[in-house]
């Protein structure tokens, strides 16, 4: 779930708005997480097939785990199979087909493109998402994956809005993102790359979709 100030809370119009946007935002994110997990992923099978098979970590140990069995390659499989069942589950809940997501994550090209069909199809459909119990759960555990995803990866963030005014310097230059709180739900943060003035609101209080 996410979190919102109190008053917004007692507007259930600007609530609402402010999940979707938050749904939106994470969803963007996929296609470019899947990317880069993936290529990750496979350029470590591509050390795994190499004749060399034991390496030496950054800490300067031997390492002889195969690459391929990783954090990066159970990240990658974490995504894909949170995001095919959430899909599902969207599916039966909402009567609308989802993309079917191969049981399996293909490689790279292909994975992107499901990544971009699923983006597409969720974006078209978030008016329609309501609180339904295990809906919510799988999509926190993904939105959960995405952000660390990002984080550990250092990745650039997609955008569909233009950031907002910021009445500190007068340029459009505030970003609103979310990352993981401390209980590891989303938190919003708003910040002005312009003059770094931060907008995040202090106060937050528990926001659901209705």
């Amino acid at each position: 779930m996410s979190d919102l100030a109190p008053a917004d809370a007692i507007d259930p119009h600007a609530a609402r708005a402010l999940w979707v946007e938050e749904f939106l935002w994470h969803v963007d994110q996929l296609p470019y997480v899947v990317e880069t997990t993936g290529t990750i992923v496979m350029a470590a099978r591509g050390v795994r097939a190499a004749p060399l098979t034991e390496r030496v970590s950054g800490g300067g140990y031997y390492d002889n785990m195969p690459v391929v069995d990783g954090p990066e390659s159970r990240n990658a499989r974490a995504v894909w199979d949170t995001l095919r069942g959430y899909l599902v589950v969207a599916t039966s809940r909402l009567g609308v087909e989802a993309p079917q997501l191969p049981s399996q994550l293909p490689d790279v090209e292909l994975a992107r493109e499901w990544a971009y069909a699923a983006n597409a199809w969720l974006s078209d459909v978030v008016e329609l998402i309501e609180d339904w119990d295990d809906l919510t759960a799988l999509q926190d555990q993904l939105f959960r994956l995405i952000r660390r995803a990002r984080q550990r990866l250092d990745l650039s963030t997609a955008r569909r809005a233009r950031p907002e005014f910021c009445d500190r310097c007068g340029e459009h230059g505030v970003l609103v993102d979310w990352i993981d709180g401390p209980d590891g739900t989303s938190l919003l943060s708003k910040v002005c790359i312009v003059c770094r003035t931060d907008h995040t609101p202090t106060t937050t209080s528990e926001q659901v979709p209705q």
